[in-house]
């Protein structure tokens, strides 16, 4: 059985308990089109307890046997080993119920992706909440983002429309795509794009074009002057304009990264 067929079958037993998940983490990944290894099964699910989670998997032929592990946030994510792979790592099953990063699961669930994987069709996260939740601390998640980033923004710019594909655009090849593709040409859809922006580095792709259009106030993260009035006057396109893109896409994952880990700290007590 391959590891899409397996997390397959285990999403199919959760449904059939009633326990409703979407996949997230290292198979969401790979289902998206980023080649990663991972030996965990990751799921935001909808249960209102990791109690209930429990008794789900007790109901469940499968996954009876699965054993609890620990949990550095108890009330939000509960994780479980399932067996053992041919090469003796330890299978693991994870659960969130509530994410820092992510919103509850009724809103995730209503954007969903369904897509065809280890020949079934299952759900996963959204390509954009996929993206928010590989925002923490870790190294590996911020690879993964650069490689996701790449294929958001293909897909926008194949079929999202103009303005939408603007106002997500997040990486060095999405936005030399969207210039080929002529998508800054119409300086209004490039202004109302600016406007609704809600990462720094779309904005910071986008305001030399319209340096009068003030940073949104859905921004995650405010751009500062010592970059912001640069993006105003340099010219679009040009190696110091992605400079500075660039330092502003490093500037947002320095801030994500405190954030991730000052809520750890918060989580277990720490300095």
């Amino acid at each position: 059985m391959t590891a899409e067929e397996r997390l397959a079958q285990i999403y199919r037993a959760l449904q059939a308990v009633g326990l409703e998940s979407l996949v997230m983490g290292g198979h969401a990944v790979r289902y998206y089109g980023v080649d990663r290894n991972t030996v965990d099964y990751d799921f935001f699910t909808g249960a209102r307890s990791t109690t209930d989670v429990r008794e789900g998997l007790a109901r469940s032929e499968l996954l009876r046997g699965a054993v609890d592990g620990p949990s550095w946030r108890p009330e939000d994510f509960a994780r479980f080993a399932i067996g053992r792979l041919p090469d003796g790592r330890e299978e693991w099953l994870e659960f969130w119920l509530r994410n820092h990063l992510l919103p509850d699961f009724a809103e995730l669930a209503s954007r969903p992706e369904r897509g065809n994987y280890g020949g079934e069709e299952v759900a996963f996260i959204s390509l954009p909440d996929l993206l928010r939740s590989k925002e923490t601390e870790r190294e590996g998640d911020w690879q993964d983002i650069s490689l996701l980033e790449e294929v958001q923004d293909a897909r926008n710019v194949n079929g999202a429309g103009v303005e939408a594909c603007l106002r997500s655009l997040r990486s060095r090849r999405g936005f030399e795509r969207a210039r080929t593709a002529g998508y800054f040409d119409n300086v209004e859809i490039v202004r109302a794009a600016a406007g609704l922006c809600e990462h720094p580095v779309a904005f910071a792709f986008l305001v030399p074009i319209v340096p009068d259009v003030a940073q949104p106030a859905m921004l995650r993260m405010p751009i500062e002057p010592a970059f912001s009035l640069p993006l105003t006057t340099v010219e679009f396109g040009s190696p110091k304009h992605l400079a500075l893109a660039e330092i502003v896409r490093r500037a947002y994952k320095r801030r994500a990264m405190e954030i991730d880990r000052l809520d750890k700290q918060a989580r277990l007590g720490g300095p």
